[in-house]
Parts: structure tokens; sequence; C-alpha cells
């Protein structure tokens, strides 16, 4: 079965042009002396059948990752009355989140330029949310920056871009070396931001840790003092009050905590937050 055109209009991707003879025009012995080879019902050359594997690889790999933003967007709407009870803020976010996540989506499968930039932008965002309040909490936060990555490797890659240049530029010599500037700069950036938002994400799981493991050791009816004497000072930040000791673990930009209750000598009860 022939492959269809996924953009007819671009008759500079062999793809979308009448490639190859077909089977019944052309004999097996015919073919082999001109070193063609059938492919999808067509004879091509080695040279043909290589290009249209790439450009077919791409396209395909554009569709995909429309296709998972659009999965995406579904997965955030089947959600939205968990989200709700975030309050009106959160809920306003999620729903032109996912407006903005169908719309990239539904343009990369059509191919449009515009559908190409707002999903950069996503993924930018994908790399980003993990290290706010909003999502570093959530375990799903490393899926989202692989995700973030996944998303810049197959839409930035050589192939993938020629699909969104303009046909007069797609092979200009006088962009070469200012494209490959820019493109190492890109991947130079969300190589960084892949390490600060990785970094992070590991850095908050380590206090939610210490916050657990510190309200676990607060037992009740154990002497206030002695616990916190046990509590090394480089490692947490402790704030007294007259009913409650909240101790902070320093790692996790002092987010996690645990709040110990006491009646003044003896620990009472204690339990875990999350600051937003």
């Amino acid at each position: 079965m022939t492959w269809k055109k996924y953009q007819p209009e671009r008759t500079d991707f062999l793809i979308n042009t009448d490639w190859g003879i077909p089977a019944d025009a052309l004999s097996a012995e015919e073919a082999k002396r001109g070193g063609k080879k059938l492919f999808h019902g067509r004879w091509v050359t080695k040279e043909e059948r290589k290009q249209l594997r790439v450009e077919h690889a791409a396209y395909q790999s554009v569709r995909i990752v429309g296709g998972l933003l659009i999965a995406l967007t579904l997965l955030l709407f089947f959600n939205i009355g968990e989200i709700s009870k975030d309050g009106i803020i959160s809920t306003s976010f999620a729903v032109i989140y996912g407006l903005i996540m169908l719309a990239a989506g539904a343009g990369l499968n059509m191919f449009r330029l515009f559908a190409r930039n707002l999903a950069l932008l996503l993924f930018i965002s994908f790399l980003i949310l993990p290290i706010t309040p909003l999502l570093s909490n959530e375990r799903g936060a490393p899926l989202i920056v692989i995700l973030g990555l996944t998303g810049f490797y197959y839409l930035l890659r050589r192939s993938a871009r020629q699909i969104f240049a303009p046909p007069a530029i797609k092979n200009a010599e006088d962009t070469k070396l200012k494209r490959f500037i820019f493109r190492k700069a890109i991947y130079a950036a969300l190589l960084i931001l892949a390490f600060l938002g990785i970094y992070t994400i590991y850095d908050l799981q380590q206090a939610r840790i210490m916050a657990v493991d510190t309200c676990n050791r607060a037992i009740k009816g154990l002497l206030m003092e002695d616990f916190l004497a046990a509590l090394s000072a480089e490692d947490y930040k402790i704030i007294k009050s007259s009913e409650y000791v909240i101790i902070v673990p320093k790692k996790g930009m002092g987010r996690n905590f645990c709040t110990i209750s006491h009646d003044g000598q003896k620990i009472t009860g204690a339990k875990t937050g999350f600051n937003n």
C-alpha cells in the first residue's frame, strides 16, 4: 500500500510526490537492472527508499506528538472535577491550559507552524511546572519532565524542522550557521532546565521523606526537649510556639514540614504539611 501525501503542496518532500514506478509498470528483471527495489507497491532506488522512510518517520512523529497532547487534554478534562476542589484559579488555569494543548495537538496533526510553536511553549512549561508549587509535590512530575524533553526532541530534530520550514529556505546555505548556533543554544538551555528540574524534584522528594520521618519519630508522650535535642540544626529549621513546634527540613526550598503539637512538655500529636 502506497503511503499517502501528508502535505500535497510540499512537493520538496519526496513522500508528497508521485514517487517511484508502479509495480505493474516495470518487470522485476528491468527493475533489478536499474537498481530498483519494490517498496510499498512501487519500484524505488535504495536512496529513495531511505529518504521516504526518514520523511514518513518525521511526519508520523509529529502526529504522534499531536496525539499525545490531545490525550493529555482529555486526561486533564476528565479530572477537572478533582481540580475544581482547589478553587476557581486552579480550575481556570487547567481549562485554559487544556484548550491550548488541544489547539496545539490538532494543529500538529495538520502540520501547522503555529501549532509547532504552541507545542514548544507547552513543552517548556512541562520542564518548569514540576518545580513550581502547582506540581512540585506530584508523583507524576518526573514523567512530565520526560514528556517535555521527548516532545522537544521530536519537534526540533532536523527532519521535523523541515516540515514546518518554508520550502524556499529549507536548504538555504546562508542560514545554516545561524540555525546551528540557535539550535545548540536551545539544546543547551533545555539541558540546563532538565537538570534543574530533575534536581529540584529530587530535592523536594528528599524533603518530603525527611518531614515524614520526623513526624513518625514524634511519638506521643515523648518529652519535647529530648525530641528537639536529637534534631540537627544543619538539616532542620525549628519554629516554636506555645502550642506547637514546626520542623522544616532545609531541603526542598522549605516547602515540606512537620507540625508537632505539645502540652508544654510532652508531644501530643504530629502531622506533615506542604507549603504552597
